[in-house]
């Protein structure tokens, strides 16, 4: 009897092991670095303003990495030196953060910092159009390894909102959140592509719009993602 007993508590402690060595190998293999976020170069706007923008990237960069959702779906571990001691390091070499946009820069303040990659890059206005370019750059093999760009025309607001956001998720490869649109037409409810044909064919009666002021239209976030 205590043979067959120890042989089910041999077996039930395999079937455990079974399953935890696999989730303890995916932990090893998570690739950690180091990264620092340099401020942007200004390009026709000032420098208050390409700090303001500098300090969103960083707080965003900083704010995804140590995210729950970027820790289970990425296979890379962040560690974002911060602002302060990036700051003390500069001060120690008389060198003043004002941005950086090549690889040769990027490189030579990754040594500086001692981080393993850092990212770059600048803002700019043309007209009334900004134009937000950044990179990641690998400083020991000193290759680019990914690259995001927004665009867009309106107040520099915006870049704060989305752009900041948009940038990041491009940068860290992280999917940006889509809201799904629902409508509450006649009592039944209908979301996105449904309900704009819906909405789109009218009352029957020869065309107007499909939507009456007791109908209700509202965004939710998409549950999928």
């Amino acid at each position: 009897m205590f043979k067959k007993t120890c042989s089910i508590v041999l077996s039930v402690l395999l079937i455990l092991l079974g399953f935890i060595h696999p989730r303890i190998a995916s932990a090893q293999e998570k690739n950690e670095y180091t990264i620092a976020v340099l401020d942007l170069n200004a390009n026709g706007i000032s420098q208050t303003e390409a700090k303001s923008l500098s300090n969103s990237l960083h707080v965003q960069v900083t704010r995804t990495v140590t995210s729950e959702e970027f820790r289970r779906k990425s296979d890379i571990s962040y560690t974002v030196i911060e602002r302060s001691q990036m700051d003390k390091i500069f001060e120690q070499f008389d060198i003043q953060n004002t941005g950086c946009t090549d690889i040769s820069c990027a490189v030579e303040f990754g040594k500086m910092l001692s981080v393993e990659r850092i990212i770059i890059g600048s803002v700019g206005l043309v007209g009334q159009t900004y134009t937000f370019n950044t990179s990641i750059v690998d400083v020991e093999s000193t290759r680019t390894l990914q690259v995001a760009e927004y665009r867009f025309k309106g107040e520099v607001d915006n870049l704060l909102n989305e752009g900041i956001p948009d940038i990041v998720s491009q940068l860290l490869g992280v999917k940006k959140k889509s809201r799904k649109t629902l409508y509450i037409v006649g009592g039944v409810v209908l979301l996105g592509g449904v309900a704009a044909a819906v909405l789109s064919g009218g009352s029957g009666d020869g065309g107007g719009s499909g939507t009456s002021t007791g109908d209700i239209i509202f965004t939710i976030p998409d549950p999928s993602e």
